[in-house]
């Protein structure tokens, strides 16, 4: 089957890589053509991209940073990361070259353009600007922005913001769309720039601790908030890997105290939340799910994640930190 269809794997889509292009000094775009038979994915959804680095399939999920109006018409879509200096993928992308074969997962996500009449505010951190621009892709295209306003606050460190020339873009096409370009050192938290904002319905993708300030302040001001977030790496105690220790695992919404003994698929099953698993030896991938944050143990190798968001086998792995899952 490799012979017939490079980088085949069932299960997944193959993507054919059409460029890799520097935008700053840790952030790179991405631009794949998925194969045909690939869902159409809706604007502010996430993919999960393999590669092979040294020998061996390495899996992590990237928000695609175009919209559905863009891959109908080019029959592409593009992805746009921050590149991770210690990162088990990120570091490798720039070795991908075009017509190479990849793999990549149905989208996933549900943080998508809301259904509401309200005006809206996005609130973007860093590389949190790539669902906005896919959304704001489709939703000027089709004339949704006409209907209401949409501000966007961006913010980055100096220097390090990303296509803003697309930002313009959209605001010179729309007069309804808005957007400040700021950083905390000039402009202060994010907190500093919300009280004009309490009519709108909130949306929020970037590191935890903008998410968390933007949640408490909505929860003040009783406004509705949508959210993708991103957490730093968080420490992992030399107790958490050598003694029993408690934990939370967050999923859908709920939470639940765990240890870092038995897997995650175990203590999910008996909790009795509802949970899809095959083989439970990490063989089906049947269990498999999207860890929003947190660090986990595989059972098999003893290997560490990172906290960015990325695929896991819930039959293999072990909590290490406070974890969040998308079953």
């Amino acid at each position: 089957m490799q012979q017939i269809k490079p980088a085949w794997r069932d299960g997944y889509f193959r993507a054919k890589v059409v460029s890799v292009k520097k935008l700053s000094m840790d952030m790179l775009e991405v631009t794949l053509t998925p194969e045909m038979s690939w869902p159409m994915h809706i604007a502010g959804q996430h993919i999960a991209l393999t590669i092979e680095v040294n020998g061996r399939l390495t899996t992590r999920v990237f928000t695609i940073a175009s919209g559905a109006n863009t891959h109908q018409r080019g029959k592409r879509i593009r992805l746009v990361t921050k590149v991770k200096a210690q990162g088990a993928l990120t570091p490798y992308l720039h070795t991908c070259v075009p017509n190479q074969w990849v793999n990549i997962s149905a989208p996933m996500g549900e943080f998508v353009w809301p259904k509401t009449e309200k005006p809206l505010l996005m609130i973007a951190g860093g590389s949190g600007i790539t669902p906005f621009i896919a959304m704001l892709d489709d939703a000027i295209n089709n004339g949704k922005v006409n209907k209401k306003s949409v501000h966007l606050l961006y913010f980055a460190k100096p220097d390090e913001h990303v296509l803003l020339n697309e930002l313009t873009a959209f605001s010179e096409r729309c007069e309804n769309f808005t957007y400040d370009v700021l950083t905390r050192q000039k402009d202060g938290d994010v907190e500093a720039h919300l009280n004009n904002f309490a009519n709108a319905h909130w949306l929020v993708c970037g590191p935890h601790a903008m998410f968390k300030q933007v949640e408490s302040y909505a929860r003040k001001s009783n406004t509705s908030v949508s959210s993708e977030h991103f957490a730093a790496l968080p420490v992992v105690s030399h107790t958490s890997l050598t003694e029993s220790e408690t934990f939370s695992l967050v999923h859908n919404g709920q939470s639940l105290a765990i240890d870092n003994q038995q897997t995650l698929l175990s203590q999910l099953q008996q909790a009795e939340q509802p949970v899809t698993y095959g083989c439970g030896m990490g063989i089906c991938h049947q269990c498999q799910c999207v860890k929003k944050r947190g660090v986990v143990r595989d059972t098999r190798t003893g290997e560490l994640s990172d906290s960015a968001e990325q695929l896991i086998q819930l039959c293999v792995s072990q909590a290490v930190t406070d974890v969040e899952i998308q079953l």
